[in-house]
Formats: structure tokens, C-alpha cells, sequence
């Protein structure tokens, strides 16, 4: 182990598509910076969002608890007066904890973690905005778009879910709501630098380098808006792939046969209509080519911060960690967009990789559980920061010292509050199964190892009786240990059918 605490640079993609998009010997979707960070570190194959929505999985990645504690269950932004819509006072973060062990913090990008409060307002130095934020229509862009010579951020439309009139146009991205322009695929005019992404990591490098000029450990949080939609890249990583050469998403054609809880059916056909709308794959091929074209526009953004550590000679001591705060449907089950109130693999899995040169050997793999809440303890764990008892989120560093023999837990749990709608779920992964017990809507129960795309649901197949009922013993003794108050009326009806 290093005799110095090492920096910590936290780098968060935001609803990344990525279970099943890359398919070995039929479609590689291409991250070389992603690769290059799993050949120098760890990565970890088994990774879950721990609430696949904004706001409650980076609240927790920000906090170490699960969003039943810290209390941001929802986006901030969904206009509901009765919800908490900015951490509670006193609340804690990763930063205080942190300060107090003499680092220096810093954040630039995509917070959401709040309507009122930022970054600044926790004692973390740097830029972001307000709420999901609308980074082409800050201040900050507009001074950064000028001083390149780029102009009015303006993407050509060639699919839109809401607006298809938009279709064949090339219009301004500038609207107050985040929304206006959300549900599209295209290409955003002008360079590379042009795109949200590399603004990203310019703010993130600059960061990085005032930083380095102190003797002081430091923490650098670099939060991408991407690849979330809307699916704009810039040339030429919008012509990357050949929409032709996609192949159909494996559940593509999925109708929701058999015991499926009616979740499913609200996302798909209440709402975005895209299955609907667009039911030929032709159609997905063009939009997909469009989001992994900004998928690995916002990984070579990320490949920047990665070469500034290195000119500034910061790389060996610093720990690295990258995730997303949660996964994207798009394609997926029958033709879904975004996400709703489920919690299938595609929206929960995640890419995960932690690298730290002085500390552990690079190049491995980990099939061990973990969430995006696990950055957290990692972070303070790495710092030599005692981990509190009252923390949900666990150090990874164990896996990262030893990935096959390290003492871990076999299962993880999950919570979903829904959106669109507030169904509440309760998910546990191990092993080869997967169970989600949810309140007044079917439970599902899935052999992930003989069904990994979930087209089965077990949950009342008389075989699968006893892993059900032990799966649903661990969520009750889950929840009375986490003191999870808010599924107090779910706890009783696992405990009716345990």
C-alpha cells in the first residue's frame, strides 16, 4: 500500500446502455477507454445501480446509504410538492468525511442530487447546476462555446419520440425545460468539442490541474450528462457504426408473455409509445448507431481526464473509479425507451472499474455483487477514513486486493421507488437468481444463469417455490436490518408469503 493518501477521481456516466450491447463474436460496441482502465485496474462484471434512476442512485453514491435513508427516493425535478427534493439538513456527504481527513473537493458536471442545493452548498468546489441541469444553455458552456468559436449548440433530428415533425431538421437546443429536446437521435453540429461530454471533462481538467498544484490530497468528481438521451455525437463518432451491422437486441421482439407484472406493460405502451412507433428493427439500427456513437464520444471525453492525470504525473497514486448511475431499455423488451418502474437487467446494470497503480495489480476481473452505493465506503475506505457503522455501501477494495478469494457478500440488494408512477420494489441478486418483491403489482423471480434476458418469470412455478421463499427471508431480514420504514407494507406481505 502507498504511505500517502492517494487522490480520488470519481467519473459518473449517466443512464448508460450497456448489459448485452457489447456481444462477443457478434457485435463489439468499442470503450477504449473503459478497456484501458480495466487493463490497469479491476473490473467488475457483476455490477448493479442500486436505484435505477438519477437522482436517488447518485443521492447515494454521494452519501453511502440506501435512498430509503437519505430520503431522495425520486428525481428532484418530478414536481411533486410532497417530495424531498434536496438532501436533509445535516446530511452528510462523501466530502465532509473526506475534508475532515485534510482532502481538498472538487465536482464538475451533472449533479441532480438536488433542486436547490449543489455541489458548493456541501463545501465541493467547482461547477455544476441545478436540478437534471441543461449544460448547452449555461453560462459556462456559452463562455467555453465562444472562446472555441463553436455557437448555438444545434443538432440534426433524425428520430424523435414526442415530436416526429422534428424529424429532418436541424434545430437550437435551447429551451428552459431539459426535456424539450430529450427524446431524440441524431448528430449536434460542429467538432467533437462541441459536445456536452468533452465540456464535461474540460471543466474536470481544469479542475485537475489546479488541483494538482497543491500539496493537499485532493477528490475530483467528473459527472457526464451522457450517454443519456438525447443521442447526439458529434462527428465522426456519429458515423462510427454502420446501423446495418447492429444486430437485433436479443429481446428485441419480446411480446411479455406469460406471468410479466403489469410495470411492464406501463412502460412500454403508456410512456413513450416507441415500440409502437417504431416496430420495424431497421428504425432501432439508426437510433442505436446514434447512441453508441455517443457512448464512445463521452468514453474518449473520459480517455482526456485519463491523459491529463498522466501529463501532470498524478496516475500512480490516484484511485480511479467509474460507473454509471444506472442502465438504459432502449431496444430492449419488445422496442422500450429510457426507463420506468422496472428493474430489468438492462436498466440495472452498469459498467464498474477501479483502478489505483500503487495500490493493486491491474488486468483483473471480479464476479463479486457490488453497487454504485459501493463508491462511497471505496472512496473514504482508500483515504484511511474509518467506514461508518450507520453506511450501506461497502468498500470494494478487498475484491480490488484479491478478486477471487476476498470474503464477500453472495448477494446484493437493490431498491426501485418507481417512476412514472410509484410502485415500490425491493430487489435481491445472487447467485444465479434474481427475485424483485413489489408492492401491489405481480413479484418476479428470474434464473439469470438459464434466462439472463428475463423472458421467464418464476416466481409461481411450483419447482421455484423454495427459492422464492428463501429469496423473500432475506429481503424481510434486509429490511428490518436496513430499518427501511418506508416498505413496512411490502415487509408484511413477504412475511404473508414466507
Amino acid at each position: 500500500m502507498p504511505d500517502r493518501q492517494p487522490n480520488i477521481v470519481l467519473i459518473i456516466t449517466d443512464h448508460h446502455a450497456y448489459f448485452n450491447h457489447d456481444r462477443p463474436g457478434e457485435f463489439a460496441l468499442r470503450l477504449p477507454t473503459f478497456d484501458r482502465l480495466c487493463a490497469e485496474g479491476v473490473c467488475f462484471e457483476r455490477a448493479y445501480s442500486i436505484s435505477p434512476i438519477c437522482t436517488p442512485a447518485r443521492a447515494s453514491m454521494m452519501t453511502g446509504l440506501y435512498p430509503s435513508a437519505h430520503g431522495l427516493r425520486w428525481n428532484t425535478d418530478g414536481g411533486n410538492p410532497q417530495r424531498l427534493t434536496d438532501f436533509r439538513p445535516g446530511q452528510l456527504l462523501y466530502s465532509h468525511y473526506l475534508s475532515r481527513a485534510g482532502y481538498r473537493n472538487a465536482y464538475a458536471g451533472k449533479w441532480h442530487c438536488g433542486r436547490d442545493r449543489l455541489p458548493l452548498d456541501y463545501g465541493i468546489e467547482g461547477w455544476s447546476l441545478p436540478d437534471y441541469g441543461k449544460p448547452y444553455m449555461s453560462e459556462a458552456y456559452r463562455e467555453y462555446a465562444a472562446a472555441r468559436g463553436l455557437g448555438e449548440a444545434q443538432a440534426r433530428i433524425e428520430h424523435s419520440v414526442n415530436h416526429p415533425e422534428w424529424e429532418g431538421q436541424t434545430l437550437v437546443l435551447h429551451d428552459p425545460s431539459p426535456w424539450r429536446f430529450m427524446n431524440c437521435s441524431g448528430v449536434l453540429e460542429g467538432p467533437p468539442e462541441s459536445h456536452e461530454a468533452f465540456f464535461t471533462a474540460h471543466l474536470a481538467i481544469e479542475q485537475l490541474r489546479e488541483l494538482a498544484q497543491r500539496d493537499q490530497p485532493f477528490s475530483l468528481v467528473a459527472s457526464f450528462w451522457g450517454p443519456h438521451q438525447p443521442y447526439y455525437p458529434t462527428e465522426p463518432f456519429a458515423s462510427l457504426y454502420d446501423p446495418k451491422s447492429i444486430p437485433e437486441y436479443p429481446t428485441f421482439r419480446d411480446a411479455y408473455a406469460g406471468n410479466r407484472p403489469l410495470r411492464h406493460f406501463m412502460q412500454r405502451d403508456l410512456h413513450h409509445g416507441s415500440a409502437a412507433r417504431w416496430p420495424d428493427w431497421a428504425t432501432w439500427q439508426e437510433i442505436l448507431a446514434r447512441c453508441y456513437g455517443q457512448i464512445q464520444q463521452t468514453d474518449a471525453a473520459i480517455g482526456q481526464i485519463l491523459e491529463a492525470l498522466d501529463a501532470l504525473g498524478l496516475a500512480e497514486n490516484t484511485l480511479v473509479l467509474w460507473c454509471a448511475d444506472h442502465g438504459d431499455a432502449i431496444a430492449s423488451h419488445g422496442g422500450l425507451w429510457d426507463k420506468a418502474s422496472t428493474y430489468h437487467e438492462e436498466v440495472a446494470r452498469i459498467p464498474f472499474v477501479v483502478r489505483w497503480p500503487a495500490a493493486f495489480a491491474g488486468g483483473q476481473r471480479t464476479a463479486g455483487l457490488v453497487s454504485n452505493m459501493d463508491v462511497t465506503a471505496t472512496m473514504l475506505a482508500a483515504a484511511g477514513v474509518a467506514v461508518p457503522e450507520s453506511f450501506h455501501s461497502r468498500s470494494v477494495l478487498p475484491l480490488c486486493h484479491d478478486p477471487a478469494g476476498a470474503a464477500w457478500p453472495e448477494h446484493v440488494v437493490c431498491e426501485h421507488n418507481g417512476h412514472g408512477e410509484d410502485i415500490l420494489q425491493r430487489i435481491i441478486v445472487g447467485g444465479r437468481y434474481k427475485y424483485v418483491a413489489a408492492l401491489y403489482d405481480t413479484d418476479e423471480l428470474y434464473d439469470l444463469e438459464a434466462d439472463p434476458h428475463e423472458l421467464r418469470n418464476l416466481v409461481d412455478e411450483p419447482e421455484y417455490a423454495g427459492v422464492g421463499r428463501e429469496r423473500r427471508q432475506r429481503l424481510i431480514e434486509h429490511i428490518r436490518r436496513t430499518n427501511d420504514r418506508l416498505a413496512r407494507h411490502l415487509l408484511y406481505a413477504l412475511q404473508l408469503g414466507t
